[in-house]
């Protein structure tokens, strides 16, 4: 099992640094400067359940390997990504959408800062988890 925990946690590990990498430094900015307003919110909007969901799989992918590793600091710091991030899709997500729809850009940009400096964190512990695997 050990090979194989191996292999599970390289790639949840790289599709999940991989992909949140992307996403915030390329993919945003060049919608947000390339496509107008009113073709950019909407199209970021019906990204983001997608993009969670990306980290939700290759996170919860790289918890099993650490599991099957037997690494349970590197598997619970997987596993808090996943719930974390449920909470983002499932509830944060709605909210955002439902305070845009209804005109509340204070509670909108209030929740957009949080998820934000949620992402970032979430980007520190798996950069922090690949680092570890490499040393």
């Amino acid at each position: 099992m050990t090979n194989a925990g191996g292999i599970l946690t390289a790639l949840g590990l790289s599709a999940l640094v991989g992909g949140m990498l992307f996403f915030g430094a390329i993919l945003t900015p060049l919608v947000f400067t390339k496509l107008p307003p009113e073709y950019s919110g909407p199209f970021i909007r019906a990204v983001f359940p997608r993009y969670y969901a990306f980290i939700i799989v290759s996170a919860g992918l790289g918890a099993l390997g650490y599991l099957l590793r037997a690494q349970m600091v590197s598997a619970v710091v997987m596993l808090v990504i996943v719930v974390v991030t449920l909470f983002l899709l499932f509830w944060l997500i709605p909210q955002l959408n439902a305070w845009r729809d209804a005109g509340n850009q204070l509670w909108f940009d209030r929740g957009h800062r949080f998820s934000v400096w949620v992402n970032g964190a979430e980007i520190i512990a798996a950069l922090w988890l690949l680092v570890r695997a490499a040393v």
